[in-house]
């Protein structure tokens, strides 16, 4: 069984990780330091950072979402969005590592989620539940401790199927602080918990869950990437008809801009899709929309929160998707120039994700990427950690220390 193949692609050795990670040398400007040595660094300071979150969270059925001005975790129960990015942070950790200290905390805040897998009020059970029991199903598939990972993933996959609208042709949301009347909202982010879809339509043989996912990625891509591959958050439709009624943002700045992270999610989203059909167009588009968001970067190629907006807040987050996206995509292109291309795209993004300001090393916190933007107009979690920042980032450092292993 395999949930994100990308790790499958290359030779199981793991173990060597650490042993690339344990040089204390340090070189006097920090700018000088190649980009395997800084990644190395990232991932030493990571597990540490990690296994000390432990003390600050205690609680099994608390989950970190996002930090504090003074970096410290601030906790919710499972019941929230990114319940699942926590213990999928200590799956990625015991991936890297092998030491079976984050193998336990992993399944112990896992356990936790499973209680959401009957939920019908979110459209984002894929995020519970791939980075939690996704994570480890797939790397503890004859494990007696994950053996019934299995049935709690179908479950919940059942459970988000149910969003389906085929009057509209894509899965919905219950998520709009400003509806139309008679309105029902499909917002980017669902893209991202489609992956949790396609696995199980094709573990379970369900081509009509299958179909159903291929048709929400054509009804987004139509409805939420404009013709410049910039991109809405939030796309309205008639409940009854599915009539297009409007698009615009919840999260981004104004209705004719670009919220960064809802870009990420759609260009991650095409790569998922790619994985799971094979199908050309979906690297294609992942391409333009990707190619959109580098044209867009500050020269130290963290996104700001929105594209277009003038308010100067980074968000860490998104490029931190856009790079685990990207190092997962290059691997399936088959020229070598536009292989080189994303994968260098990537390799930048990721050098200063691991540096200062934006990785925290120094700052005596439990939190690995600083300067995140939940959305800046409704909350007050503004250039600040996050622990969906924190998974993305993992995922990437894994992703290219995979990328050095198949290259030796």
């Amino acid at each position: 069984m395999k949930w994100f193949k990308i790790y499958f692609a290359f030779p199981s050795v793991i173990c060597l990780l650490l042993i690339a990670c344990t040089s204390t040398k340090k070189v006097v400007q920090q700018s000088e330091v190649p980009l395997d040595k800084l990644v190395d660094n990232a991932i030493r300071k990571s597990l540490i950072c990690l296994a000390k979150s432990v003390e600050e969270v205690k609680d099994t059925a608390l989950y970190p979402t996002y930090g504090t001005k003074t970096l410290q975790w601030q906790l919710k129960s499972s019941d929230d969005w990114t319940s699942g990015f926590y213990p999928g942070c200590f799956w990625l950790a015991y991936e890297l590592s092998k030491k079976q200290q984050f193998r336990q905390w992993a399944i112990d805040w896992t356990k936790g989620i499973e209680r959401q897998k009957y939920n019908t009020k979110t459209h984002d059970l894929g995020f519970r539940f791939g980075c939690s029991f996704g994570n480890g199903l797939r790397l503890l598939p004859n494990d007696t401790a994950t053996s019934h990972y299995k049935d709690i993933l179908l479950t919940a996959a059942n459970t988000m199927d149910k969003r389906f609208s085929p009057a509209i042709g894509s899965y919905t949301s219950d998520w709009d602080f400003k509806p139309l009347p008679n309105s029902v909202p499909v917002v980017i982010d669902i893209m991202m918990n489609l992956e949790l879809l396609l696995w199980t339509s094709q573990h379970i043989g369900d081509t009509a869950r299958y179909n159903r996912c291929l048709c929400h990625i054509a009804t987004s891509y139509r409805d939420l990437v404009r013709a410049d591959a910039s991109s809405f958050h939030i796309a309205r439709y008639d409940k009854i008809t599915g009539k297009l009624l409007n698009q615009g943002q919840l999260q981004g700045d104004v209705d004719s801009s670009t919220w960064s992270r809802g870009h990420s999610w759609m260009v991650y989203g095409l790569v998922v899709a790619y994985r799971f059909t094979k199908d050309t167009q979906y690297l294609d588009k992942a391409m333009a929309v990707a190619d959109y968001f580098f044209k867009h970067l500050p020269k130290d190629r963290i996104a700001n929160w929105d594209f277009q907006s003038t308010l100067d807040y980074r968000d860490a987050t998104a490029s931190a998707v856009v790079c685990s996206a990207l190092l997962e995509m290059q691997g399936y292109l088959k020229d070598p120039l536009k292989q080189r291309y994303y994968l260098s795209k990537a390799e930048r993004i990721l050098e200063s994700l691991c540096k200062p300001p934006y990785f925290s090393e120094g700052k005596g916190t439990n939190c690995l990427l600083l300067h995140c933007t939940q959305y800046y107009h409704r909350t007050p979690n503004t250039d600040v950690p996050c622990s969906f920042g924190d998974y993305y980032f993992m995922e990437s450092l894994l992703r290219y220390k995979y990328i050095q292993l198949k290259s030796k």
